[in-house]
């Protein structure tokens, strides 16, 4: 009478081995999937650490790689290009300050004034405090609103060029890189002599 009862719990034991073997097998083929695609795309997008040559590196998209060395080296003047013209914009920005953006603007710094240096520790907190006041005060009275316009499209136009150059460095090709360097260089050899007569010129190179 037992040997009836073993035959349905042996069929059954063969029938949940089977299906336990089918459901690892399609777990393994699915992780091996789910691997290969995860390496297929890093193999896409390689995070590369250290400088390398080649004239096949995509700039800012996919869609602009150079195929050809002519395609590339057209690429390197563009850097050199744009990389010139943010020296040159840096060079025109405290000039642009002084005769246009500054120019209903109060001359008086917040500073103490030479002339009233020696009386500078005589002077009490709280007069500080209200000079400082007050010469933003008549600031903010001259506030015009093409003034600020023009400042600030002059301000987005030149972090937009230098966070481009700043990508175009981080590809890490050395041909990139040695063009943004020498965009810079020709800026700066073109305009030193605007530069030199800048305030901002002056306060950094003192």
């Amino acid at each position: 009478m037992t040997v009836p009862l073993a035959i349905p719990w042996t069929a059954l034991g063969i029938f949940l081995n089977f299906a336990g073997r089918d459901s690892i097998l399609g777990t393994m083929e699915m992780s091996n999937e789910t691997s290969g695609m995860a390496i297929g795309e890093m193999k896409d997008t390689p995070m590369v650490m250290t400088f390398f040559v080649s004239s096949s590196t995509s700039l800012f998209s996919k869609a602009w790689t150079p195929t050809t060395t002519a395609a590339y080296a057209g690429t390197c003047v563009f850097l050199i290009c744009l990389s010139t013209i943010m020296r040159g914009m840096l060079v025109l920005k405290p000039i642009l300050e002084k005769s246009m953006w500054n120019t209903g603007v109060d001359s008086e710094r917040l500073l103490v004034p030479d002339d009233e240096a020696c009386c500078q520790k005589e002077t009490l907190p709280h007069q500080s405090a209200k000079k400082v006041y007050d010469t933003i005060r008549r600031r903010c009275a001259v506030w015009r609103f093409r003034t600020s316009l023009s400042r600030a499209a002059f301000e987005l136009l030149l972090a937009t060029i230098g966070y481009l150059l700043m990508l175009a460095v981080m590809t890490m090709n050395v041909g990139y890189f040695l063009s943004v360097l020498g965009g810079l260089f020709l800026g700066t050899f073109l305009a030193g002599d605007l530069a030199a007569d800048s305030s901002l010129y002056q306060d950094h190179h003192c």
